[in-house]
């Protein structure tokens, strides 16, 4: 006979036998549920009853706010029995609807659901609070979703309307709203608006991943990419050549930043719109997942007055976030701080932070030159794209300020190469960088689903041979599950190498030395590879090998037999 949730409570030690006695009184006076009279004596949170429960019976708990509820899967259930019986179907898995409840001892419930559906039914565990909140925000977009396509549900017209025809248009803006709204909701990085032969298809890069949100059905699609691009500043009768613009506005009660493109496809236009969360709180360096010794090495740099600092890597790989972090670190009202960005991402209390603007003539390079004329103590420069930037922001650091900047190459050392390629001199090169932090983004195993594995990839055990570690017996891996969106990821941590320049480094790239004596020398300084510091993950149970070899594998990971 299964436990009751007062007992389960009890043996877990949030309730006393005094709070179960006046609770089961208060529950025979009032007839409500026990968990809603535990909860309404202020006895236990609903949060608590439900994580008791949870682990008690061995049912996920889920997390409605962390996830995207499809408006389809929802409406399975009518939303009467959703209110009444506090129950949510959240996916479909193999032919399972699993549903969130606030009661998964509810046998009978389980059962209306599995004759009203013909489904079997899956039980995860979730407070009435937050199955009531979630199912309000699905309706709500829902209903915006029906409302605006009902509007043209009797428009006998089979070609994509006149997108100018639609501007004013409420429903139009409603639905570009709430496809911006779920995005900032989900945490995703970029909102992918991809036109097609019968519609436009809607995916959100969430953890660095593509995932599909919906579709858009083709005579709907012009209103939507209207919207946007009136939002952004972009020129809406400009169909045949791709524009840039920027967004700035609150929701989901968030002062959110946005990098808006278009870019002209075979079937109309395609919108990229990358999200720049103003308001977000910056994250200290601890909070990356940097190495103990990779942090040091930062701190070391950090410490100094003037040099050159670069983080690189790949776009999406974080090399912003860690440069704010790095301001963040050296903010001090001794200092004056300027930035000179392409977007600002994050603002900055106490700090300069200027937008760069073409239109107007204010390039990073005439906005570098007039900063240098601010008095200023450290310099931020959003990135190096050309020799102009380059020489001014080497220029800067050798008379003495502290320069942060970014650019893209795959390694630490072939910075020091890309630099020299772009006309850059490698005496200059040698006297003024004073650290390199090349990085990339892995994800993480989502804690609720992680399991034991093993390692089987000769590539990866190949590798881990060779720096002279012993390959684990156990890595770990995510089954998948309702909270991670069964991807067995959640979140995302950072993996780096850092290059701290020293004399025998200083001399090697006055010399023109080639990037593998670089690396060579870098190695025998201290350095840990990119590739070491994922593998470091890999052993301490942070990622997965299938991360490692999408993110960080090259060639000589290989190696020989």
């Amino acid at each position: 006979m299964r436990k009751r949730l007062g007992d389960i409570l009890q043996d877990q030690g949030l309730l006393s036998d005094q709070e179960l006695a006046a609770a089961l009184e208060e529950q025979k006076r009032t007839g409500d549920r026990l968990g809603d009279t535990l909860v309404r004596l202020n006895l236990v949170t609903a949060s608590q009853a439900a994580d008791a429960l949870s682990e008690h019976l061995k049912i996920d708990r889920v997390d409605l706010n962390r996830r995207y509820l499809s408006p389809e899967i929802v409406d399975i259930i009518p939303g009467s029995i959703i209110v009444s019986k506090h129950v949510l179907p959240i996916e479909i898995q193999d032919g399972v609807l699993i549903v969130a409840m606030a009661d998964p001892l509810d046998i009978n419930v389980m059962d209306d659901l599995q004759r009203l559906t013909g489904k079997i039914i899956k039980p995860v565990v979730a407070t009435e609070g937050e199955i009531a909140d979630a199912f309000q925000r699905t309706r709500n977009i829902a209903q915006s979703a029906k409302e605006l396509i009902s509007r043209y549900e009797d428009d006998e017209k089979t070609q994509e309307t006149d997108e100018v025809e639609y501007l004013g248009d409420a429903p139009g803006v409603k639905l570009a709203n709430l496809i911006l709204e779920q995005a900032i909701t989900q945490k995703a990085s970029d909102v992918h608006l991809e036109p097609h032969e019968h519609g436009m298809r809607v995916r959100y890069r969430i953890d660095g991943l593509l995932r599909d949100i919906m579709e858009i059905p083709k005579h709907l699609r012009g209103d939507v990419n209207s919207r946007i691009k009136i939002m952004g500043g972009l020129d809406i009768t400009e169909r045949r050549k791709p524009q840039d613009g920027r967004i700035q506005m609150t929701l989901a009660g968030q002062e959110v930043g946005m990098k808006v493109t278009s870019l002209p496809t075979v079937y109309g236009e395609k919108i990229v719109a990358r999200l720049l969360h103003k308001s977000s709180n910056l994250l200290e360096l601890e909070d990356f997942g940097f190495s103990p010794k990779n942090l040091q090495k930062m701190e070391q740099v950090l410490l100094l007055n003037q040099g050159l600092i670069l983080v690189t890597g790949p776009t999406g790989s974080g090399k912003s976030t860690t440069l704010y972090a790095f301001l963040n670190r050296l903010n001090s009202p001794e200092k004056n701080i300027v930035t000179v960005e392409d977007p600002v991402e994050y603002r900055l209390d106490g700090v300069n932070q200027v937008q760069v603007n073409p239109k107007v003539g204010l390039t990073f390079a005439t906005g570098l030159r007039t900063v240098l004329r601010q008095d200023p103590d450290v310099i931020m420069v959003g990135e190096i794209r050309d020799e102009e930037t380059g020489e001014i922001a080497v220029r800067s650091a050798l008379t003495g300020h502290l320069v942060l900047s970014t650019l893209h190459t795959n390694s630490a050392v072939a910075t020091i190469t890309r630099l020299v390629n772009m006309g850059l001199e490698s005496f200059i090169l040698s006297s003024t960088i004073i650290g390199i932090v090349a990085q990339r983004l892995v994800r993480t195993i989502c804690r609720d689903c992680k399991e034991p594995s093993r390692l089987t990839d000769p590539l990866l055990i190949r590798y881990i041979r060779s720096l002279n570690l012993e390959p684990p017996t156990t890595v770990y891996r995510g089954k998948g599950c309702p909270i991670c969106n069964n991807t067995g990821y959640r979140g995302r941590t950072a993996i780096a190498e850092v290059l701290v320049f020293n004399k025998e480094l200083r001399r090697a790239v006055e010399a023109d030395v080639g990037e593998a004596e670089l690396l060579e020398i870098a190695l025998r300084g201290g350095m840990t590879t990119l590739q070491h510091d994922a593998v470091n993950k890999l052993i301490a149970g942070v990622t997965t090998s299938e991360e490692i070899i999408r993110t960080v594998y090259t060639v000589d990971m290989g190696g020989e037999e």
